[in-house]
């Protein structure tokens, strides 16, 4: 996944009044982490992450983690 992928994942849930699930990794973690971006949260994390991290999606401060795999989703809690 780069940047650009992510992006037009973010314009997808906007579009649909959906949320994003973003999987990261982590420094010293054993397993990857789930982040859920809400839908009203939409542009700023997207601008966070157009600011913090590289087209590949590390981000620029720590290259331990990395940005996976994102996908659309409703989330309920």
């Amino acid at each position: 996944m780069n940047f650009k992928e992510l992006s037009k994942l973010f314009m997808k849930a906007k579009l649909e009044g959906k949320d994003i699930a973003i999987e990261l990794t982590v420094p010293g973690g054993r397993a990857t982490e789930v982040i859920i971006v809400k839908n009203p949260n939409l542009d700023t994390k997207l601008t966070y992450y157009k600011n913090n991290y590289t087209e590949d999606l590390v981000l620029t401060r720590c290259d331990k983690i990395k940005i996976l795999n994102a996908k659309v989703i409703k989330f309920e809690m």
